[in-house]
């Protein structure tokens, strides 16, 4: 409970015990009349405060020139839109007494037109710009303003803007919130408000309940509709472990938003998303790390073609890269190399493909689209170690979808797994796993440790001395798998044509029984 539910409590309580007081004590009767009206107000606000409720507000009607939703796809003025999406990130920079929207500091150039320019001549049509870094304190009118300002550019590159905010989780940010709303409602370059960047990661609230969630974006969505009511809301998610807390089939935003990156999980990942997100999806982040050294540009190039073909193909509705330019300054190898451009401004031959996307029409899909891909239920291809299991709801039905996730006993390495039609898993993992979690789309979470499973050997490993054990999914070179076994030589083959030999290894095995989860109602 948060501090201010706390204080709100009080109060509501302390009204109530006030208004019985007066109401037993005949002498403060003629008291009791005066204060009795500014009471009861007070514990209408506490309690309206302290029980969030949902808000079933509906799609916005559609209107000339904006980015509406029809049949779960993307309109405008009545024709489907399928955005070609860069992710571009962006300061609120202060220019004495007033601010403007500037570049990100390494980004090549400083003029945003000349970057949105170059944006759309490489074909893309849409930007997500991520502003959610925002000095607090500051005039928000001339923050407003900058902000205006920047979409206008955008809308003279022709492009549309998905606008990444800060999260509105405190007093402050949250009207500031609905005055942006409520500032830029008329811009109809501005497609679409994401509220929060990956909530697995930076939700600020170390374990939410999933309802919770649901109530705060419901409340979020709210004010979209009553502030901004033609433009769309969504909630960028990450790895489908989202469900544990923040299920995207529970969140009621007007489309997901997914971000999925390593090349042997981003197949599985996109796949279960189109299946069990439970609405209309588009991938926003996605890329491949290329410095053209050890890893070539043509492997990005292609990383793109085929991701994007796996998209559209399971029904995804949008499509983004990460990002407009390369980070000399990354953290690590991918935040380094996975932009449209290198550090120095110029070009690199990812971007030769895009205008190619645009005109592709691809009709139902390809054979290997119609099912879940070959490391879908092993995405990084452990092979110590199986577990079995299934999951069931509260009758004993078999819940297909469910996410398993697993730890080793320090929690230094995690891994996934689904469950099939028939609610069985198999969670495949170089160490032994102790640490669990369970979901499903609009089901109970549960957590658990197990140290007590029963392990039958049907291999030749020393069950003391497993290989591999620490390998995490950011240690997992994914190149070994690319090499084309017909041919004998190393060339690009995935994300869709990996040997199903690779991924179905296992040396010790152990059942987890039947978990049990409960379905959730609002």
């Amino acid at each position: 409970m948060s501090m201010l539910r706390v204080i709100l409590w009080i109060a509501k309580y302390t009204a109530v015990v006030c208004v019985l007081y007066m109401h037993f004590n005949p002498m403060n009767m003629k008291r009791l009349l005066t204060v009795y009206p500014m009471l009861l107000l007070a514990f209408m606000a506490c309690r309206n405060d302290a029980e969030p409720r949902f808000y079933d507000d509906p799609l916005p009607a559609l209107a000339d020139g904006y980015v509406g939703m029809c049949n779960g796809e993307f309109v405008i003025d009545g024709e489907k839109w399928f955005p070609l999406m860069l992710n571009y990130k962006a300061h609120m920079t202060s220019v004495g007494d007033s601010f403007i929207v500037s570049p990100a500091s390494y980004y090549h150039g400083n003029s945003l037109r000349e970057h949105f320019d170059t944006i759309a001549s490489w074909g893309f049509d849409a930007i997500r710009v991520c502003l959610d870094v925002l000095p607090s304190g500051g005039d928000t009118a001339a923050m407003f303003r900058a902000t205006r300002r920047m979409l206008q550019c955008a809308d003279s590159a022709g492009l549309r803007v998905m606008l990444l905010i800060k999260p509105p989780f405190d007093p402050y940010w949250q009207e500031y919130t609905k005055g942006l709303l409520r500032h830029l409602a008329d811009m109809k370059a501005l497609w679409a408000y994401d509220f929060m960047n990956e909530p697995l990661y930076f939700d600020p609230e170390p374990e939410r309940d999933k309802m919770d969630a649901a109530r705060l974006v419901s409340e979020w969505r709210h004010w979209v509709r009553q502030y901004a009511p033609h433009q769309l809301f969504t909630v960028s998610t990450s790895e489908p472990i989202e469900v544990f807390e923040w299920d995207p089939a529970m969140l009621p935003v007007d489309f997901i938003e997914m971000h999925t990156y390593h090349p042997l999980r981003v197949c599985s990942e996109m796949w279960w998303y189109s299946h069990y997100c439970g609405k209309p999806w588009m991938v926003g982040e996605t890329g491949l790390p290329a410095d053209n050294d050890s890893v070539p540009h043509e492997w990005q190039t292609n990383f793109l073609w085929d991701t994007w073909r796996y998209a559209k193909n399971n029904n995804a509705i949008g499509y983004g890269w990460w990002e407009f330019q390369d980070c000399p300054q990354g953290a690590n190898f991918e935040g380094q190399y996975t932009g449209m451009c290198m550090s120095d401004g110029k070009r690199n031959r990812v971007v030769d493909i895009v205008k190619l996307l645009r005109g592709t029409c691809l009709g139902v899909g390809t054979d290997e689209d119609r099912f879940p891909p070959t490391n879908y239920y092993n995405m990084l291809a452990y092979s110590n170690i199986c577990l079995t299991g299934m999951v069931v709801d509260s009758e004993g039905n078999p819940i297909e979808g469910a996410v398993i996730r697993g730890w080793n006993d320090d929690w230094s390495v995690g891994m996934n797994t689904y469950t099939d039609a028939d609610g069985h898993f198999t969670l495949y993992s170089n160490d032994y796993n102790v640490h669990f979690e369970v979901s499903a789309p609009n089901m109970s979470h549960a957590k658990f440790d197990r140290y007590n499973l029963s392990y039958t050997n049907i291999g030749t490993l020393d069950p003391n001395n497993l290989p591999n054990r620490t390998r995490e999914y950011q240690q997992i070179d994914y190149m070994p798998y690319m090499h084309n076994k017909e041919t004998n030589t190393d060339s690009w083959h995935i994300p869709f044509d990996l040997d199903s030999a690779d991924f179905f290894h296992r040396s010790l095995t152990a059942d987890m029984g039947t978990i049990k989860l409960m379905r959730l109602k609002r």
